[in-house]
């Protein structure tokens, strides 16, 4: 029962991204289209879709449990990010992905497919959990993720540039915790607007993916994805596993992390990576893949706790 439950909250998106790759097939999306979704992901959906879950879900008493709890996920993704670049060098990763790989394999689905799944294996219990999870993992990813696949693009520049870094979805994350902190309240009708502009973030980006695998024709399962999908789905929960002793963690925050850990990769990977002209094929075959395969390693995963 419990590899079914989590099997199910997994099906129900990989049939998102099989719609996607049926309309690109009948003719639906063009080239100007297969741009313009991931602008509309980045710039207009994601900024208020984090900053309406935060204020949704979270007091300003939790947030500062929240920061403390993100610690062992945080340094699990530190260490997952440090490890993936020091092995792209080593086995020479093509500079045109280095930022995409390091971030697929840091990187887990922690709201898309984390919540679905963790309620269907632990209940509502896990929430709060979840959220201190993807608090950690939304920071790391829209700073160090977003600078490091930036300079994948061939147009990349020198040095560090504060707008990839304060990019339109942490600004977003940003405004949600200082309207918490300082008790800021939204006119109804502009957080309706918010959730509502938000709540395209996961179809838009799982169509994406479906459209993106269409053009490129199949999943190439090459040798980088295979080191990245394992540092993804099975060296991940591994480390945080490992990990997790160091702190004084209560048993059910350990296996909800665990868990989390144990996801497929991010789907803004494949977003990034086609806005900023990088490897879009290579990120969206990595969250295609691991997105699929992860419909058997994270209910093995949950039966091995």
């Amino acid at each position: 029962m419990v590899f079914f439950n989590a099997l199910g909250g997994i099906i129900g998106l990989l049939l998102i991204v099989a719609l996607g790759y049926l309309l690109y097939r009948l003719g639906w999306f063009p080239a100007p289209c297969r741009q313009l979704i991931p602008r509309l992901v980045t710039n207009v959906a994601l900024p208020p879709f984090l900053a309406t879950t935060i204020i949704a879900r979270l007091s300003r008493d939790e947030l500062g449990d929240l920061l403390k709890g993100a610690i062992p996920p945080a340094l699990t993704m530190i260490l997952l990010f440090l490890g993936a670049w020091l092995f792209a060098k080593l086995v020479r990763v093509p500079k045109t992905r280095v930022g995409v790989f390091c971030a697929c394999v840091s990187n887990p689905n922690t709201i898309f497919i984390g919540i679905p799944v963790n309620l269907a294996l632990f209940g509502p219990d896990s929430i709060p959990y979840v959220l201190i999870y993807y608090f950690a993992s939304t920071t790391f990813f829209w700073t160090v993720g977003n600078y490091f696949i930036s300079r994948d693009s061939p147009e990349a520049k020198a040095g560090i540039r504060w707008e990839n870094i304060l990019s339109p979805p942490i600004l977003g994350f940003i405004v949600g915790v200082v309207s918490i902190l300082c008790d800021i309240p939204w006119p109804r009708f502009i957080f309706k607007a918010a959730v509502m502009i938000g709540e395209l973030t996961t179809p838009l980006a799982l169509l994406f993916v479906g459209v993106t695998l269409a053009a490129a024709g199949k999943i190439r399962i090459g040798r980088d994805l295979l080191f990245a999908a394992t540092g993804r789905l099975i060296i991940s929960p591994l480390l945080f596993l490992s990990v997790a002793p160091f702190f004084d963690l209560p048993r059910f925050a350990r296996d909800v992390f665990a868990i989390q850990s144990s996801l497929p990769v991010v789907l803004q990977v494949s977003i990034l990576s086609a806005y900023y002209k990088a490897d879009a094929e290579f990120g969206s075959e990595m969250v295609a893949f691991t997105t699929i395969c992860c419909a058997f390693t994270t209910p093995l995963a949950m039966c091995l706790l």
